[in-house]
């Protein structure tokens, strides 16, 4: 039976995918690199459904290898080169392109039949409020990797045209939920780690506001994982670019609240207001619905309860 490859299945994206795919019926071959430390919900499959490889995303020979192990039919790249942040933009501008490169060098060799790579809703940064339509015009000025992701949307295009195998970019919002790291410059794991464990919550050096009133499109991962792997293995797709959101944007004070409904007794007070001088605009998620039939299952409240429990349950992240 065929498989899909999971570049950066170890991954918090990458391990909700493979869970994702797995639930649709598929096998996975997931690379194994600097993380071996394999996620809590995948184990069951090991051997099974689930087989894993040693590869250095970067590297079109490790990604080859598996190829004659295994009969591939589809690449979801998670993966990330690791190991470059301290050497400079030279540096990890080349591993980008080296990690870019060796996926589409195997799916060339194996002829799969789609190649999934990730993007971010960092790539609208600045473009205002509204929800986000795919087909916005996109500035060159980026913040963080969403520099890199418009790279992989640029290079997935131009390898899609002159292969003629479907490859598709996945813009993500600002999931949350089982995998999220708690070290994240995010107020939302904060909040939700130290809720579960009774603990005050560590708000330094956080990326995005912390007023009640600032505001981020917030889907759940496990809706996330899903609405990828349903991307990755459809028949056919229209598009070449996909948001994967909630939709719509979850504010501050709606998260807080929801925490205070899985965690009684959990109280915390938000400035007023909105303070972040960054507006990261909700995701259009009309074409994702329109193409796959996708639908969340999980709104905050729901999800955050879900991700309480699974915290609770001993789980680290």
């Amino acid at each position: 039976m065929a498989k899909i490859l999971v570049v950066g299945g170890f991954g918090w994206v990458g391990s909700n995918v493979t869970e994702a795919l797995v639930d649709l019926g598929y096998d996975c071959v997931l690379t194994r690199h600097a993380t071996t430390e394999v996620p809590p919900f995948l184990r069951k499959h090991l051997g099974g459904k689930v087989l894993l490889e040693p590869a250095d995303v970067t590297s079109a020979p490790d990604l080859l290898r598996i190829g004659e192990k295994h009969k591939i039919d589809g690449i979801f790249c998670a993966g990330r080169p690791l190991g470059t942040e301290s050497k400079g933009t030279l540096a990890n501008l080349r591993a980008y392109f080296d990690m870019i490169t060796a996926v589409f060098a195997a799916a060339e060799t194996w002829n799969v039949h789609r190649v999934t790579m990730t993007s971010t809703v960092g790539v609208y940064l600045g473009l205002g409020p509204a929800p986000m339509k795919e087909d916005q015009l996109l500035p060159i000025p980026s913040l963080g990797s969403a520099g890199y992701q418009k790279i992989a949307e640029i290079a997935s295009y131009e390898f899609a045209r002159g292969s003629g195998i479907s490859s598709v970019c996945v813009r993500l919002g600002g999931m949350f939920g089982p995998g999220m790291d708690p070290r994240m410059p995010d107020i939302l794991p904060r909040l939700v780690h130290a809720a579960a464990r009774g603990e005050p919550p560590n708000l330094e050096g956080l990326f995005l506001g912390t007023a009640a009133d600032d505001e981020i499109d917030r889907p759940y991962v496990k809706d996330l994982g899903r609405a990828i792997a349903m991307i990755q293995t459809s028949e056919k797709l229209a598009s070449s670019t996909y948001n994967i959101g909630a939709g719509k944007p979850t504010s501050n004070l709606e998260l807080v609240r929801a925490i205070e409904q899985a965690v009684p007794g959990f109280k915390f007070e938000l400035p007023p207001g909105r303070n972040s001088r960054m507006v990261m605009p909700a995701l259009d998620t009309e074409r994702l619905r329109n193409d796959t039939g996708f639908i969340p299952k999980f709104d905050v409240r729901s999800g955050v309860a879900e991700y309480v429990d699974w915290l609770k349950a001993g789980n680290i992240r």
